[in-house]
């Protein structure tokens, strides 16, 4: 099922073990390479320190909010966590980055993203154009089998623009007569 971003904001984490809530979820941290939500910060009045729950320890994302088996899944942020620091050394951010297509035309920024919520996989990113092109047309959603390239500045994205060919075909209209004279001229110049 996919679930936007802004929902999985403040989502609470709920202990299967003692049933209580242990804290709610804070920014995702996000895997540029994969396009996927490795974990979520963990916020809340029990949480002493700045710490993570991992995506993987989540068992369920139900209308109680996320089911964990206990309060050891919520680790501190430390060094001992070396795949999550490289991420967080990528300092990637997801939301506000500019969306390019690949003949160069700027497309507008992130402003959401959709999740999966079984792999946590981002499927579709939502951009919302600059204010003027905006006027014209309203947001675009792309899915993820459209991005082509992902950094730190900007997404770059298939371009949906037609290509033009450089010999322009002639149509022939088979319910029109055919006037033989000028088809005739056409070809003698």
């Amino acid at each position: 099922m996919l679930v936007m971003n802004s929902k999985l904001l403040n989502t609470p984490i709920m202990s299967l073990q003692s049933g209580d809530k242990l804290g709610a979820t804070g920014a995702p941290i996000i895997d540029p390479r994969k396009l996927q939500i490795t974990a979520f910060y963990a916020l809340g009045n029990r949480i002493t320190e700045l710490s993570v729950l991992h995506c993987s320890d989540i068992r369920e994302v139900g209308p109680l909010g996320m089911i964990v088996d206990s309060a050891d899944e919520i680790m501190p942020l430390n060094d001992d966590l070396l795949r999550l620091k490289e991420l967080l050394d990528m300092k990637f951010e997801l939301i506000g980055l500019q969306v390019v297509d690949d003949n160069g035309m700027k497309l507008g920024k992130v402003s959401e993203f959709s999740t999966e919520i079984n792999d946590f996989f981002i499927q579709k990113i939502y951009v919302t154009k600059t204010f003027l092109k905006s006027i014209a047309s309203s947001d675009i959603i792309i899915n993820r089998s459209q991005i082509i390239e992902i950094t730190n500045k900007k997404i770059i994205v298939k371009s949906t623009a037609i290509q033009s060919k450089s010999s322009i075909e002639q149509v022939v209209n088979p319910f029109r007569k055919r006037n033989l004279a000028t088809e005739r001229s056409a070809i003698d110049q």
